[in-house]
């Protein structure tokens, strides 16, 4: 091998992973104010998983905030599904299903603490890459990913339901809820919007 190419290679290398710490540094913050100042000791702390994840799924270094984005979504996702799988009762989670369909911060009352503090991230969440994306783009996606975020929550708590009554779904039912309730197609969605791609098919695939 070239001593030069693989000087180039060598500096290539950390050139990207400093690039990916730093990104790693940015998810841990918004992590450390989300969830570990904010009490929310049931959750999984798996904020690094979450971002090697991500970085699995589109490496290049220009992508960064592809990356912080969707790092947030999966975080997300974990500490909601860990609210309805671990920690929540049945009529807490029901309030906070109807808190998410409803998407207003000001109806909140109802809601035990810790709930309103995973609303909270979320909603903010949502609006930031909403306003971000429309900066940059000229498009409104907001109300796509509250609609991605409230099935979420609708499949989860359809779970919720069956494990709380006992019921074994069939096969199919479990399917025809597990597709979304496993996460795969909101993050999908959100990463769809954050491509250049995305923005030139949004007015085909969604008119």
């Amino acid at each position: 091998m070239s001593p030069l190419l693989l000087q180039f290679a060598k500096l290539d290398y950390n050139i990207v992973q400093s690039i990916y710490q730093e990104e790693l540094k940015y998810s841990s913050r918004w992590w450390d104010r989300t969830v570990r100042g904010g009490r929310l000791s049931f959750a999984r702390d798996r904020i690094v998983e979450n971002y090697i994840w991500t970085v699995g799924t589109i490496f290049n270094p220009n992508s960064g905030y592809f990356r912080k984005v969707v790092t947030k979504v999966v975080a997300l996702i974990t500490l909601i599904d860990d609210v309805y799988d671990v920690y929540g009762t049945l009529e807490d989670l029901e309030l906070f299903t109807q808190a998410i369909e409803r998407w207003d911060l000001n109806r909140l009352d109802s809601l035990p603490e810790y709930m309103k503090m995973c609303f909270e991230p979320l909603y903010t969440f949502v609006s930031e890459v909403g306003s971000e994306i429309q900066n940059k783009s000229g498009h409104d996606i907001t109300p796509h990913l509250k609609k991605a975020w409230t099935d979420q929550c609708k499949t989860y708590m359809i779970e919720a339901r069956w494990y709380h009554s006992g019921y074994t779904p069939s096969l199919e039912e479990y399917l025809e809820n597990a597709w979304i309730s496993i996460g795969t197609s909101n993050i999908l969605i959100h990463g769809y919007f954050l491509t250049q791609h995305g923005f030139k098919m949004r007015k085909t695939w969604f008119a």
